[in-house]
């Protein structure tokens, strides 16, 4: 790097969504997810500070209006200095108990009073990141989201996700491609943010990733499944099972609607409340378990059967006809009938009655809630299923949308919905994983 060049390193990682296995994952079954097409983004800016010069640590978090700066002598104060001068970011360690605590107390102290639990543990992970993957160095760190936190689309495990992989790449602990380099002055001052030049982590590295990701993770919730840093670190469709990946290339296309419930919920609580409901009753919560691991199993089995040839040519005509029809009225006049009686494939119609049994076991160990019930009634006005995704007790809903269902019958679906204080979104599904970039800008600092 150019003598007092700024360097820029760039990560993002996507959020996710569950299709099948929440909460039994974490006691042995099956679970089948997908990345989801919104990214937590993590910014790193290095700059070689002169002789003397006091050095600093900045971390930004808009999303949770944290704006924190420490001097590194503060850092290196409350944890062991042999470890921060000399880190290993080869060797994926685990936040010790006493770490743990001299990082909470640390954050707890240096937060506004009263700074809510999930803002304390995002910060605190970022400093066992930091200490363990650069050790001390002078770095502005700003993380930015499309994901809202707390709605089970995976927001902490894109984070940790994002934040390792920006560390990782920064301490040069793999590679970035070099095209992915690039530097201002020679593209007319072009910013590194309006650029795209994202690349894939490679396989190699992939591994590393995850691995720090879920150590992240395990400070924030505790007792992860790993499932959620899993699929921000490789993306596409995954299937997990007792800490195995496998990754799906799945020929079938997924259309979803993504409802927020707006209501949030702590996830160490309900993973707890699975594992207490298991012990108070053991057999029948085994049957359950063992009723979603075979959902699951169906779901990879759907997923990767040869692509259905779809609508005959004469029922696809026709269905066009009738939403071309249709478009030409006001939503509200779209009769629920009609849009029930889009087609389905034979694929989507067993996927609509896996979601359905899928949701019925997810009320039986004690996660949904009355909102996440409120909406699956909803869209089964119009014979469309849905259930909770993620830890359930609020957050998000996923429904499946037929590929036939054209895009005036979905906003008359969501106009149901948003009326009654839902928010919703179309998601893309199934796209990339972490992917990284660098800028060297020699005019260094301001942007």
């Amino acid at each position: 790097m150019e003598e007092g060049a700024e360097l820029v390193v760039e990560a993002r990682a996507p959020g996710k969504v569950i299709l099948s296995g929440e909460h039994a994952v974490v006691h042995g079954t099956a679970a089948v997810a997908a990345a989801l097409g919104l990214y937590s983004t993590a910014r790193i800016r290095h700059r070689p500070l002169s002789p003397g010069t006091e050095e600093f640590l900045v971390l930004e978090l808009p999303q949770l209006n944290v704006h924190v700066s420490w001097s590194l002598k503060m850092i290196e104060e409350i944890l062991d200095p042999p470890s921060l001068q000399y880190p290993n970011p080869l060797v994926v360690k685990e936040c010790s108990d006493l770490d743990m605590t001299r990082l909470g107390s640390f954050v707890v102290k240096q937060l506004s009073w009263g700074a809510p639990k999930g803002t304390v543990a995002a910060v605190t992970t970022f400093l066992f990141l930091y200490t363990s993957i650069l050790g001390l160095q002078p770095i502005t760190v700003r993380v930015t989201s499309d994901l809202p936190v707390g709605a089970g689309l995976g927001s902490s495990a894109a984070y940790c996700v994002c934040l390792a992989a920006a560390l990782l790449d920064l301490a040069a602990t793999f590679d970035s491609p070099t095209e992915a380099i690039t530097t201002p002055k020679e593209q007319g001052s072009q910013k590194l943010a309006d650029t795209g030049n994202w690349h894939d982590v490679d396989e190699k590295n992939l591994e590393l990733v995850n691995k720090w990701a879920f150590e992240g993770e395990r400070i924030i919730h505790g007792r992860p499944s790993g499932i959620d840093n899993t699929v921000s670190s490789y993306g596409y469709v995954v299937r997990f099972k007792q800490g195995e990946l496998m990754r799906l290339h799945s020929p079938m296309p997924l259309r979803m609607l993504l409802t927020n419930t707006n209501v949030g919920r702590n996830t160490k609580a309900l993973v707890a409340g699975v594992g207490e409901r298991a012990l108070r009753h053991p057999a029948a919560m085994a049957a359950i378990f063992k009723a979603i691991d075979g959902i699951a199993e169906e779901v990879v089995s759907i997923l990767l059967s040869p692509s259905n040839p779809g609508l005959d040519s004469d029922d696809e005509h026709e269905h066009k006809d009738e939403a071309r029809s249709w478009q030409q009225l006001p939503d509200e006049c779209l009769p629920k009938s009609d849009i029930a009686s889009v087609v389905r494939t034979k694929e989507e119609a067993k996927l609509e009655e896996l979601v359905e049994m899928n949701q019925g076991l997810l009320q039986c160990i004690g996660v949904s809630h009355v909102s996440i019930e409120a909406i699956c009634q909803i869209t089964a006005a119009f014979k469309l299923q849905s259930k909770l995704t993620g830890a359930g007790g609020g957050g998000c809903v996923l429904t499946l949308l037929p590929k036939q269902m054209s895009s005036t019958y979905v906003e008359v679906v969501k106009v149901d919905l948003e009326g009654q204080g839902f928010s919703c979104f179309e998601a893309a599904i199934g796209g990339h994983g972490v992917q990284v970039r660098q800028e060297l800008n020699p005019d260094g600092g301001d942007e």
